[in-house]
């Protein structure tokens, strides 16, 4: 297990982790996506990790980038885990799991 630092990105589907992280966590590759970002399509790798937060965890799908720098939390990533962002506050604050 690795602590690391990330921004919460609430236009992100999935969470993006910089490829050197991955390698460090020895995260294999389960597929490839084709996703849609502000420089256009990108191809990424997609795979598993847990994620650990504020004591909440879960495993989840995340991206692999070779070109972001930081780890991106992707909304997919906070609702899963029960967590939204406060818009006053900037930080994340627990909510209930939606049913349907």
């Amino acid at each position: 297990m690795k602590e690391i630092q990330a921004l919460v990105d609430t236009g992100a589907t999935l969470t993006v982790i910089p490829q050197k992280i991955a390698q460090e966590l020895e995260l294999g590759e389960i597929t490839k996506e084709v996703v849609e970002s502000g420089a256009g399509e990108l191809e990424l790798m997609r795979s598993l990790a847990r994620i650990t937060i504020n004591g909440r965890e879960t495993a989840q799908d995340i991206l692999i980038s070779d070109f972001i720098d930081r780890v991106l939390l992707g909304v997919v990533t906070l609702e899963a885990m029960a967590l939204s962002v406060d818009p006053l506050t900037g930080k994340l604050k627990e909510r209930r799991l939606l049913l349907y």
